[in-house]
């Protein structure tokens, strides 16, 4: 009696827990694919227009500014990255070797992000400059 009183309960317990886990599990399946369109998608004609008025607009005066920002830039990178550099090894040295994060980020502070700057950077229409908004890649 006692057998059949145990595994009677188990049942229960798995029809009882099955019935709100199914919903749960049913949610994390995939969802279908989209089904294929007959036709390819046009392209944008504002990009298209786009691209032609840049290329046909004077890009000189972006290049040489580019030149002259890299100027600057270029040697302030190094210098900033040899410095983080230096306070990553630091905060190694200090820590012991357990602050490694906080030496990694010092160090990606300092030597992360764009070393040079094109024309396209500076122009004010373009789409692949960073924008102030925009998040950093």
């Amino acid at each position: 009696m006692m057998t059949r009183t145990r595994v009677v309960s188990a049942l229960l317990v798995m029809v009882l827990l099955g019935g709100p886990l199914a919903t749960v599990v049913g949610a994390q399946q995939p969802a279908p694919p989209p089904a294929p369109s007959a036709q390819p998608p046009a392209p944008d004609l504002f990009q298209e227009s786009l691209k032609a008025e840049r290329s046909s607009s004077g890009g000189g005066l972006y290049g040489v500014g580019a030149a002259v920002t890299n100027v600057f830039l270029v040697p302030g990178r190094a210098f900033t990255c040899a410095l983080g550099g230096v306070v990553g090894v630091g905060v190694l040295a200090v820590t012991l070797g357990t602050g490694y994060r906080a030496a990694a980020a010092v160090w990606a502070e300092g030597c992360g992000g764009k070393w040079f700057v094109t024309g396209d950077d500076l122009r004010p229409d373009s789409t692949g400059g960073r924008g102030m908004d925009s998040e950093q890649r």
